[in-house]
């Protein structure tokens, strides 16, 4: 049997109390992840850790738009398609506007987030108890994989595999099918991290899309995600069309060995 652990943006801006996107619940799924991986550990023969890695000024950040008065939406605000349109916001860099309003369109609603997973930052970095079992597994099994995700700023970029929205001639526009073909290498793939609602969904959804054959191979710790406040709609529509998939659920207190 062979078996990967993809584990999903396990981050402090996520996963630590003080993390500027913090998780309710995500500090403890990254403890439970942690014991997992110290007892099964030789049960995997790659893990994949994809890490959230953000420009501050990004399209999802404060800094990117202004409203009338220039004041930069608080965290937390949904902006509409209609309110771009008439200036309620606006690009804070009016080079940016042209696209903005194209984003928007697409988008229809887009939510503004905290800063976070900023690229050289402390809110970038593995959560540190799961860091610490991962390089103790690394120095025995050596295949640790690490990729960067989001760093386009033009863009949402939720999935692993492909941004909310695409951008002409932007490379991080294209659908990671290098990804995808190494995680369909395996027999199981089992699949963590945050959050249950919006980066793991999207990024399951846009594998069993591309490739439902892969579908019955996929495990979710359900124990090990947790959904970002106020979306547990989106988590629990997530586990409902992935069962229907085909997908298969598990806790972290599954016995590998």
């Amino acid at each position: 049997m062979k078996r990967t652990l993809l584990i999903v943006d396990p981050q402090n801006s996520f996963c630590d109390p003080a993390g500027t996107l913090f998780v309710e619940g995500a500090s403890r799924d990254m403890e439970r992840l942690t014991d997992f991986v110290e007892i099964n550990g030789d049960a995997f023969e790659r893990i994949v850790v994809t890490l959230d890695s953000h420009n501050r000024m990004h399209i999802a950040h404060p800094a990117w738009w202004v409203n009338k008065e220039g004041t930069p939406p608080e965290p937390f605000t949904t902006l509409t398609c209609e309110e771009v349109a008439d200036g309620t916001w606006r690009a804070a860099n009016p080079e940016d506007q042209a696209w903005s309003t194209e984003y928007m369109e697409a988008c229809g609603t887009h939510v503004i987030w905290p800063p976070h997973c900023l690229m050289g930052t402390w809110g970038h970095a593995v959560y540190h108890p799961l860091d610490t079992i991962l390089t103790r597994w690394a120095n025995r099994h050596t295949d640790l994989v690490f990729i960067p995700k989001g760093n386009a700023r033009y863009t949402e970029h939720f999935s692993i595999f492909q941004p909310k929205v695409k951008r002409e001639g932007d490379p991080a526009s294209q659908f990671d099918l290098a990804l995808l073909n190494d995680l369909d290498s395996f027999d199981e793939i089992y699949v963590a991290g945050e959050a249950s609602s919006h980066c793991v969904a999207d990024s399951i959804r846009d594998m069993v899309t591309a490739r439902p054959s892969m579908a019955k191979r996929v495990i979710l710790l359900t124990d090990a995600m947790s959904p970002v406040a106020g979306f547990r709609d989106l988590a629990d529509a997530f586990f409902k069309d992935m069962s229907q998939a085909g997908v298969r659920t598990a806790s972290t207190t599954t016995d590998l060995t």
